[in-house]
């Protein structure tokens, strides 16, 4: 008995009928698929090459901008330096400032109180407390404290003298404690005659 494969007869003329490469049916596809993936790739390919140059240009804007920071540095530290400088010189000037005032207030006072402080009255306390002085002395009678305070009163530096105690002592003498207030600078007229 002959036997016969017809299965591998048919799986020839299949192969025999179906061409390689043929514009209809499945093989166009094939061409669509190759046609999208070229595409991709060009796409790819300029997208790379436009990030790659922005990123040389960014690179080398980066470059600039380092040499120029390099170049200005030492600029910049000299700067620093002489802000450093100006501070420090500008809180001495500040010092010195208050120092002159400080130093003509007490000054000040004592001129003002000597030409204030009339005969038979001497003192034996002065005291500055911020811009309050208190006075503390002896006199020979009542008139001289009065005219004492009438003297401060009309001083253009001084307010109005507050008298806290006043007492005489088995001799006759009167001892006597008084307040005021300072000002550096004098009360305008209109000021000194308002009190």
């Amino acid at each position: 008995m002959i036997k016969v494969n017809l299965i591998g007869e048919a799986k020839r003329e299949k192969a025999a009928r179906r061409p390689l490469l043929t514009l209809a049916g499945a093989n166009v596809n094939n061409y669509i698929v190759v046609g999208l993936i070229v595409v991709a790739l060009v796409w790819i390919g300029m997208r790379y090459w436009r990030l790659s140059t922005q990123l040389a240009s960014i690179n080398e804007e980066i470059a600039q901008n380092q040499k120029e920071y390099d170049r200005l540095k030492p600029i910049i530290e000299e700067v620093e330096n002489f802000k450093k400088k100006n501070a420090e010189l500008k809180h001495k000037i500040e010092v010195i400032e208050q120092l002159k005032a400080n130093q003509f207030g007490p000054v000040r006072i004592m001129d003002e109180v000597s030409k204030a402080l009339p005969d038979l009255v001497w003192l034996t306390r002065m005291e500055l407390a911020g811009r309050t002085v208190s006075l503390t002395g002896q006199a020979l009678n009542e008139n001289a404290v009065a005219n004492f305070i009438a003297n401060l009163a009309a001083s253009p530096f001084f307010s109005e003298p507050t008298l806290r105690v006043m007492r005489q002592d088995q001799q006759g003498v009167f001892s006597f404690d008084l307040s005021c207030g300072f000002s550096p600078t004098p009360r305008t007229g209109s000021e000194a005659s308002g009190q």
